[in-house]
């Protein structure tokens, strides 16, 4: 398996790429090697900088692709995958479409991710409009899938219903959580809420004899494990993911000025920290231990990875995009719709 990262993305610096790729090596499987995308000279000399090695040194399992331009988070993207066709991004899609690569990881501008997705990777036949999908965590560790959150603002029903759908068979084949419930974020639970968009989805969901369709959920009932797959439209799902980015940072802080606040309450962090109580906390709550975003409904695995992302955060996203393609999720959503079960 070929894993692509593109390292020219994001705000993170090219090192922490780097760094995440060797780090992962040790998780991923042994036939697995990490395809790293951009300036190859900076590449070797982080090689050479943090590990005292070269590219040779690693038997082929760390491969360098070089790329002369870079896509920025201010670029517009159809522009930029028009016109920047040697920038890492646009290798990436060149080698994943060419079947030289099986996955891409990118950090980098999310319009140019999603439309060099469709222009240049291709939907899936069947499949009206991917969704980007981030997994979310839960209070019982399991995590739930969230789609849309931000390709697609205006949605019709059947988006809700495919979303419903590929989310179901990516916890399915990837975390083994088959018949998984779907919830439909909602201002409420009862049947009759929401606007005639959700009313219509839900009866649609409800009569959908292949899903396994829990009913509405309300927001702050998302992480308590009762649906492992939550559909939306693309504008609300972006505003619940960044709430909850938001809102998992915020703790996170809080906590930290409040430990810190007294001697005594340092004293009692310092115990805490011992017992590895605030780092299994902080990994509880933490949304990058679930890794990036998913594109589901391109013809081949992408996911986006957090624009600060750093080594670990890599690491993890580089493990998740091999489970996505051993979990064969592309190739199942083909066959379902081949059945029209999609």
């Amino acid at each position: 398996m070929k894993l692509l990262l593109d390292t020219m993305g994001g705000d993170s610096k090219a090192e922490e790429f780097v760094k995440g790729a060797i780090e992962s090596l040790d998780y991923l499987d042994k036939d697995t090697s990490v395809i790293l995308l951009g300036n190859e000279e900076e590449i070797k000399s982080n090689l050479f900088s943090i590990y005292h090695k070269e590219i040779s040194d690693f038997n082929g399992r760390i491969q360098i692709v070089n790329a002369t331009e870079a896509i920025t988070n201010h670029d517009h993207p159809t522009d930029a995958i028009k016109n920047k066709k040697n920038s890492s991004m646009c290798i990436g899609f060149d080698m994943l479409k060419k079947e030289t690569g099986d996955a891409l990881i990118s950090a980098g501008n999310t319009g140019a991710l999603l439309a060099g997705g469709l222009l240049l990777v291709g939907r899936i036949k069947g499949i009206d409009r991917p969704a980007l999908c981030p997994m979310l965590p839960t209070i019982d560790g399991g995590g739930f899938i969230l789609l849309d959150a931000g390709a697609n603002t205006n949605c019709k029903p059947i988006n809700f219903l495919q979303f419903a759908k590929m989310g179901s068979i990516y916890v399915d084949k990837v975390y083994g959580m088959k018949n998984a419930p779907v919830g439909l974020l909602n201002i409420g639970a009862e049947k009759e809420k929401g606007t005639p968009l959700t009313k219509e989805v839900y009866e649609l969901l409800e009569n959908e004899k292949t899903l396994n369709f829990y009913g509405n959920i309300e927001g702050r009932d998302m992480f308590d494990g009762s649906v492992r797959v939550v559909v939306t439209d693309g504008f609300t799902g972006n505003i619940a993911l960044k709430t909850t980015e938001g809102i998992g940072l915020t703790i996170s802080k809080m906590l930290k000025e409040e430990f810190q606040s007294s001697l005594p309450r340092k004293i009692g962090a310092g115990i805490l920290k011992a017992s590895g109580a605030i780092t299994s906390f902080k990994k509880k709550i933490d949304y990058s231990e679930y890794g990036g975003a998913l594109l589901l409904g391109i013809e081949k695995p992408i996911i986006k990875c957090h624009g600060t992302g750093k080594a670990k955060d890599v690491k993890i996203v580089l493990k998740q995009a091999e489970n996505f393609v051993n979990g064969n999720v592309v190739n199942e959503i083909k066959e379902k719709i081949a059945k029209q079960e999609i």
